[in-house]
């Protein structure tokens, strides 16, 4: 079976993105023409299934949400093995990736070391 805990957490990992930036990023006007455009494309009621269950704890999540998750996850890592290698397609292959929550040209964050005082 799953374990809800280990596939949200699975989830917040191969994700880069927060709920709000999500919501954000759906809202625009590039985020439908991308559907359109490439065939590997998440729908966009994909992506606001994913972004309602961004915003939910681990405790809130059903069966239905975890097998969603689940197909998500797959999606995620196929369309990041599978760049797309024709130009004018690369933009839509970003921007698909962007539809399920990771952004290629979001920096990864680094945490800081603090410093020891001895």
């Amino acid at each position: 079976m799953f374990s809800k805990e280990r596939l949200h957490n699975e989830l917040l990992q191969s994700t880069n993105m927060t709920a709000v930036e999500l919501r954000a990023w759906l809202r625009t006007d590039i985020a439908p023409i991308t559907v359109a455009n490439y065939k590997d494309a998440p729908s966009l009621d994909q992506s606001n299934r994913l972004l309602m269950i961004l915003m939910k704890s681990t405790d809130e999540l059903t069966k239905t949400d975890c097998f969603f998750i689940q197909s998500i996850l797959q999606r995620i890592k196929y369309l990041k093995n599978n760049r797309s290698t024709d130009r004018y397609a690369r933009l839509d292959w970003e921007n698909s990736l962007r539809n399920l929550g990771y952004d290629i040209k979001k920096q990864v964050k680094t945490i800081k070391k603090a410093k020891a005082y001895y």
